[in-house]
């Protein structure tokens, strides 16, 4: 099952609560993600774990901490309220949350796990049997992380209630909805250049953007707007947004540029590289690898892959999409390789040795309705939980 908690008040409060409910969780999951095989290829060799904590405290102070109280001071006191409910050290959960940045530095291509990262698909009513309207993803990131993560339900007091799925000590989201029936979702965006037109280790992640957001947009124009104006995004991010009068879009966005994709004939499909004219040249180069031990494969070809195969699945059904087409888009494992077979990297129900399906959604705006596997698709059913 699903795990679910939920929170209400002003920023610290609701994070106090969630870090109190969830504090053995946290515990857990930092033990078992700091001792993983994975944090240890990438940490200095010789450096006791201590000294790389307080290593990455240090940087989630300098790079993120001073922005997020600029910006959003309110969204400081929560981060203070969950590290302080949870027992964790505060500049060590901004370190948490800097792994998201840093995940992206194009200095570390050789050196960080080859995160795929996220299939996203949206059907609207033209494009449906029934006139409903939907956005689906599958979230995927490395298999560490699947046991830590759970669904969110928010009562600010001034603000959206929303619901969302997140990892355990997290600020932000990465798929979210409000009570105005506006939906956002992330898909990591790695951009090639290292300068501030593109990427740059200080700024505000893209999953706290993503909380912000759904906290105080009520529909797909105020999020473009809010979104493509923030002057201090980190790394690239391709936001997929859609609200209850069927306005839809993703922003493909690098740290200052941006670009919109809209939906063809109801449909629209999204994975982890810039599709826009705008934006192409931000794209990692076909001939980039990743490479860890025992591991060597390209960041690009899976999602290029994903693309077409999501494409192709949702154009096919075009006029007759229903939930269980969605869940079948889902669940797919053809890996688009004639010469092999799925599920694996390239799928888009990945069973990857860099990334696989930490989880699947599939939201109705409408009805406001968010459904949940907590696992990859094809292993179990989805669980429904609602804002009514």
């Amino acid at each position: 099952m699903v795990l679910l908690i939920k929170t209400k008040g002003n920023p610290y409060e609701r994070g106090y609560q969630q870090g109190e409910q969830l504090k053995e969780r946290i515990e857990l999951a930092l033990n078992s993600v700091f001792h993983s095989k994975m944090f240890q290829q990438l940490s200095p060799r010789g450096v006791p774990l201590s000294v790389v904590k307080m290593g990455l405290g240090h940087m989630g102070k300098k790079y993120i901490k001073k922005k997020l109280k600029q910006h959003f001071p309110h969204q400081a006191e929560k981060l203070k309220g969950i590290s302080k409910g949870g027992g964790l050290n505060v500049n060590l959960n901004y370190g948490l949350h800097y792994i998201e940045v840093m995940s992206g530095d194009p200095e570390s291509l050789y050196k960080n796990p080859p995160v795929q990262a996220c299939s996203m698909l949206m059907a609207l009513s033209e494009a449906t049997r029934n006139g409903e309207t939907f956005y689906a993803r599958n979230y995927d990131f490395p298999r560490i992380l699947q046991p830590f993560q759970m669904v969110r339900i928010e009562e600010p007091n001034d603000k959206y209630k929303n619901i969302c799925l997140t990892q355990y000590p997290y600020v932000g989201t990465h798929i979210a909805m409000n009570e105005k029936g506006l939906v956002i979702g992330y898909n990591y965006g790695r951009a090639w250049k290292k300068n501030p037109l593109d990427f740059r280790l200080t700024g505000i992640p893209g999953t706290i953007l993503v909380q912000e957001a759904i906290e105080t947009c009520k529909n797909t124009e105020e999020v473009i707007e809010f979104i493509t104006n923030f002057p201090d995004r980190s790394n690239g991010v391709h936001y997929g947004v859609i609200d209850e009068e069927e306005n839809a879009c993703v922003i493909e966005s690098t740290s200052t540029r941006h670009a919109l994709r809209k939906p063809k004939k109801g449909i629209l499909a999204h994975t982890n590289t810039y599709r826009t004219e705008e934006l192409k040249d931000a794209n990692l180069p076909d001939d980039v690898r990743f490479k860890m031990e025992g591991l060597d494969i390209s960041p690009v070809e899976s999602p290029k892959r994903r693309f077409r195969r999501t494409n192709k699945l949702l154009s096919e059904a075009q006029g007759n999409i229903t939930m269980e087409t969605l869940k079948l888009i889902l669940r797919d494992h053809d890996n688009g390789d004639p010469n092999s077979e799925g599920p694996d990297d390239f799928s888009i129900c990945t069973h990857g040795e860099s990334a696989m399906t930490l989880a699947s959604i599939i939201v109705l705006p409408r009805k406001r309705e968010f459904w949940v596997v907590d696992n990859q698709p094809c292993k179990e059913p989805y669980e429904l939980f609602t804002l009514k």
